[in-house]
């Protein structure tokens, strides 16, 4: 209540007002600060967490966070501190996690599959609830089957049906509307273009998703089958019949139990009294990882643009001019003495992810190692960009490799002449049109595209040669446009091991010369505003120019809200298309 009102106030006011006020009226920040102390947690506590729809990496970066720390988004990297912070902590008996309409990726199961083990190996007792697997993705039920207790709701689906991977294809579309995709690939696997290009998948692209599906349902069939005490086989069979009803679901060993979520909360001794959320734990009780030597956590999660993309934390796209901000502030901060990098992107601008592996050689530089975790996705651009780490962790079923290159255009100029339209045009220089999408390339323009597309692609070959150790014969082998799972990736020299936030902690440890056990705070960066004291200590300390920058972020933050506001001289609904170059 008190966030939502500090925000209105902010965006009505501005943020020059607050300025004056942190200055003379310490007072009423102090009684904020008190008022929003978290509320104590009970002497027996049970973790009641909602996994519903998407999950991103990271919570949105919101300036106010850590003022408000019970009302922050929650991300992937929280659900997992709140696991592992609450392994140690004798006051928590257990965890419920509500699966129902979760959408998560393998890795990113992955990544809570082992969390959950680590909660589970500390003694406290780990439940699963959906009111029905179902959906059309096996990640949630490839979670659930982690979990001591598998619930469904009686009426439920268990939808655990095998790995499916589509590619819509609208060439025929295209080609009916007089559109004329014209791209250039390196090469051969390189598909991220086909749906417009071709009519069917192409037999490489195919082949090689084909591997792909092959390995993360193999993934699937072991970890079930590991954990539910089945074989192999007998689960791929049960895939085939799937989905399978309740009942048939429990007899077969898949399900421990039918009924409703408050059955599923008795059995845990979950009630009113005893059930927290993992928003309220981490505000009460606090991070793992929350003292000792400093330890930066950055996120690389979306597109990669050039410039600034969407804003910082936000999963769409992330800028390259904004990667270089946040390596900046890890630089200034003295007290760092390693970067946990972690990457979910499937690549972008081949300019923008150049820029930021820069940035990371640039840490390096520094004396900082740089260990990186790859998400679900860490493809093309988002590999490219990890080259320079000390050290590439991928989960098994993190997508990644796609080492290639791709750009072109789509003409226009057969749906023109279909409306009638004509272009009239100056033009001076032989390619200055050269991009136009009211006609297509000439003969020569073509060529040069290709002459671009060989030099992208022998640049990125040749690094990754030279950071992974590959001479140009084997990088051949695994590249040319290659998709790869992080287990098959490790396999063929392209990661250097597979885990998630725990592994790259210990690595990190390692890096910086730690013993194994040693206490390490994990900050995450760009870092938000701390608390209002944090302020108001900065400015009787005389430390305006850090509290001018620390306010920047909240005038950003706001602005951002504003948009969502109706009335708008800019309008509620907008429609802004991504800045988009010739190469992908």
């Amino acid at each position: 209540m008190i966030r939502r009102f500090l925000v209105g106030f902010l965006a009505t006011f501005g943020v020059v007002f607050l300025i004056v006020l942190l200055a003379a009226g310490g007072g009423l920040w102090w009684w904020i600060d008190t008022f929003e102390e978290p509320e104590p947690l009970p002497d027996r506590v049970v973790l009641a967490i909602d996994l519903h729809g998407s999950l991103d990496e990271a919570s949105p970066f919101d300036p106010l966070a850590g003022l408000f720390p019970e009302e922050a988004g929650l991300g992937l990297v929280d659900l997992v501190d709140t696991l592992d912070r609450a392994a140690a902590d004798p006051r928590v008996t257990g965890a419920l996690f509500d699966l129902s309409g979760a959408s998560i990726g393998l890795a990113q199961t992955q990544e809570l599959r082992a969390a959950v083990f680590r909660f589970r190996a500390a003694g406290k007792t780990a439940v699963a609830f959906a009111d029905s697997y179902e959906g059309g993705s096996v990640g949630p039920y490839y979670l659930a089957s982690a979990f001591d207790r598998i619930w469904m709701q009686p009426s439920g689906l268990l939808g655990l049906t095998g790995v499916s991977m589509e590619m819509p294809m609208a060439r025929g579309l295209l080609d009916e509307i007089g559109l004329l995709p014209e791209f250039e690939q390196r090469f051969e696997f390189k598909g991220a273009m086909a749906p417009l290009t071709d009519s069917t998948m192409p037999p490489a692209v195919r082949d090689n998703l084909s591997r792909v599906a092959g390995s993360l349902y193999g993934q699937v069939v072991s970890g079930v089958a590991s954990t539910r005490r089945l074989g192999g086989t007998a689960v791929a069979a049960l895939i085939d019949r799937g989905p399978l009803l309740a009942n048939d679901a429990r007899s077969n060993g898949l399900i421990d139990a039918l009924g409703y979520r408050s059955d599923a909360e008795a059995s845990l001794g979950l009630t009113a009294d005893t059930g927290v959320g993992a928003a309220r734990y981490l505000a009460s009780a606090g991070r793992p990882n929350a003292e000792g030597a400093r330890v930066a956590l950055i996120h690389l999660d979306g597109e990669i643009e050039r410039g600034n993309g969407d804003g910082f934390g936000n999963p769409l796209t992330v800028g390259a001019a904004q990667m270089a901000s946040v390596i900046d502030e890890v630089l200034d901060d003295h007290e760092v003495r390693g970067v946990i990098l972690r990457i979910s992107s499937p690549g972008g601008s081949y300019v923008a992810a150049d820029t930021i592996r820069h940035d990371i050689e640039r840490l390096r530089a520094a004396g900082l190692p740089v260990i990186v975790s790859f998400a679900d996705v860490a493809a093309s651009g988002g590999y490219f960009a990890a080259l320079p780490a000390n050290h590439i962790l991928a989960h098994p079923g993190t997508l990644t490799g796609s080492i290639g290159a791709v750009g072109g255009k789509v003409s226009g100029a057969g749906l023109l002449d279909k409306l009638d339209v004509t272009i009239d045009r100056i033009e001076i220089g032989e390619n200055a049109g050269m991009f136009s999408v009211a006609r297509p390339f000439s003969d020569s323009q073509r060529q040069h595209l290709r002459r671009i597309m060989d030099a992208i692609y022998a640049d990125f070959a040749e690094k990754v040669g030279e950071a992974r150790g590959l001479s140009a014969s084997e990088v051949d082998a695994v590249a040319r446009g290659r998709v790869w799972t992080g287990e098959d990736a490790q396999r063929v020299g392209l990661v250097d091991g597979l885990g998630g936030y725990a592994e790259a902690m210990q690595l990190t440890r390692q890096a910086v010369g730690l013993a194994p056990d040693a206490a390490i705070e994990r900050v995450r960066f760009p870092r938000g505003l701390g608390s209002i004291g944090d302020l108001i200590d900065l400015l009787r300390a005389g430390e305006i120019r850090q509290t001018l920058t620390k306010m920047q972020d909240v005038a950003i933050y706001l602005e951002t809200l504003m948009r969502l506001v109706p009335g708008r001289a800019d309008g509620f609904a907008r429609a802004e298309a991504p800045a988009l170059g010739p190469v992908r």
